[in-house]
């Protein structure tokens, strides 16, 4: 086969999400095996050299009168509307590969549609993808104003999965929900990359990082990102307030920025450690990297998730940072050996805390962890060898006719929607005394029979 010719649609540096950061990584040796242009939305420039220096990046305005030079379009997809809006119609007009990052797309069909006063759009979103009962009961949730407590039920994923001619994801068990709910796609899952940014140094000033931040001698608690209510920042807080009785010493570093709608400068006030906790706000790429090596412990919780492999903890474990993970589905691959797994259940604060104590006290155990972490992800996340796998997966997709998606049958729904109805609900604190909320989904899954 001739090399491919590939149109890819995704955000780059200096937009605020990883997954500008992943292509970018990707993105270099991809070209070195296809011809790659890429397609960005309006209202930046990028930033990133070896991006700008080696590849054609065009405004995606000019994608429909270039159309035509390309073998396939690949679409880079996040839950965020904000980074993945303009390429929306262009997936519906132009079907091509789509990278998932996430499987629940809920979030981001509401900002396309209700949250731009549309709401009869998302009502019909959720009619073609479950069917007018169900759509019916999300709807008396949603305009409950508790849209957050059937997340997972209805990840609205399919339309998206419907326009695509194949579909990468990160983890296997994103591949698995995919397969469940639309039997009919092309889906492969393939591995995380790990990868250090552009001018990354060969050896990190870890004691001008500590220097620069005033926490020369101190014991220090890490966690990164972007800080939403699904990064337990206030277990963790809590936690950490214990592990000081434990370690004075102990310094708790919030590298990241937090969402406007997480109120992470309030807990910190309120739980009385303005003098221990420091939220630094957003780094790019490149200076957030180094501060990965700033932490004695770090501390990556997650949960619930969205079905998207976590980009930051594969950094943290590629460069041997010894780190305590939620014990969640996406997770799954990373043995234990190299990091520690606490389940987010009730217990989620007691044991995070005994083993912030326990790794605290031993070194050895710390040092051991992060050998074993930097063996795994260089054998199972090397970049060459997954971009590799992505150009594998365009020209199977480019020299197979695409395969359509059918609509599982009401038996499949039924089924699924007792289950994961049931499990939902339960996790979301829903009781059998809320009639409210469970009446609607009852009425929905019987219609379904």
């Amino acid at each position: 086969m001739s090399r491919l010719r590939l149109a890819y649609f995704t955000p780059l540096s200096p937009l605020r999400t990883a997954l500008a950061d992943h292509s970018e990584g990707l993105l270099p040796l991809i070209a070195q095996e296809a011809d790659v242009d890429i397609f960005i939305d309006e209202g930046y420039s990028p930033s990133n050299p070896h991006i700008v220096n080696c590849l054609n990046i065009y405004p995606y305005r000019e994608f429909p009168r270039r159309a035509a030079d390309y073998d396939l379009p690949v679409y880079v997809m996040g839950d965020d509307l904000t980074y993945h809006d303009y390429m929306h119609d262009f997936m519906r007009d132009y079907p091509g590969v789509v990278v998932l990052h996430d499987t629940e797309f809920q979030h981001y069909f509401i900002q396309r549609t209700w949250a731009r006063g549309d709401m009869a759009a998302y009502q019909a979103e959720l009619e073609w993808a479950y069917g007018p009962s169900l759509a019916d009961a999300v709807m008396t949730i949603a305009c409950a104003g508790q849209i957050d407590r059937v997340r997972g039920l209805c990840p609205l994923v399919e339309r998206l999965v419907d326009w695509s001619r194949g579909v990468i994801v990160y983890n296997e068990y994103a591949r698995c929900e995919l397969m469940r709910r639309c039997p009919g796609a092309r889906v492969r899952a393939l591995k995380y990359h790990f990868y250090l940014p552009e001018g990354f140094p060969a050896e990190v000033d870890v004691d001008g990082l500590r220097k620069r931040w005033d926490i020369e001698g101190q014991f220090i608690i890490g966690t990164f990102g972007l800080f939403i209510p699904d990064k337990r920042i206030d277990v963790c807080l809590r936690a950490f307030k214990r592990f000081l009785a434990v370690r004075p010493d102990a310094r708790y570093m919030l590298i990241g920025q937090n969402s406007p709608y997480y109120d992470v400068p309030g807990m910190i006030r309120d739980y009385g450690l303005g003098e221990y906790v420091t939220l630094t706000g957003w780094m790019d790429a490149l200076e957030f990297t180094q501060h990965l090596f700033l932490p004695d412990i770090v501390i990556h919780l997650r949960y619930p998730h969205i079905g998207g492999t976590l980009y930051t903890p594969l950094r943290l474990l590629g460069l041997g940072r010894p780190t305590i993970l939620s014990d969640i589905e996406v997770l799954m691959d990373l043995p234990e050996g190299c990091c520690v797994k606490i389940a987010p259940d009730e217990y989620e604060e007691e044991t995070l805390f005994a083993m912030l104590c326990y790794l605290a006290e031993h070194p050895d155990l710390r040092q051991k962890m992060g050998e074993n972490a930097r063996r795994f992800i260089q054998e199972h996340h090397n970049v060459a060898r997954i971009a590799r796998q992505h150009v594998e997966f365009f020209e199977e997709v480019v020299a197979s006719p695409p395969k359509p998606f059918t609509r599982p049958p009401s038996q499949f729904w039924d089924e699924q929607l007792v289950r994961e109805s049931a499990a939902i609900l339960a996790r979301w604190g829903v009781s059998d005394v809320d009639d409210d909320l469970l009446q609607p989904i009852a009425d929905a899954i019987a219609a379904l029979s």
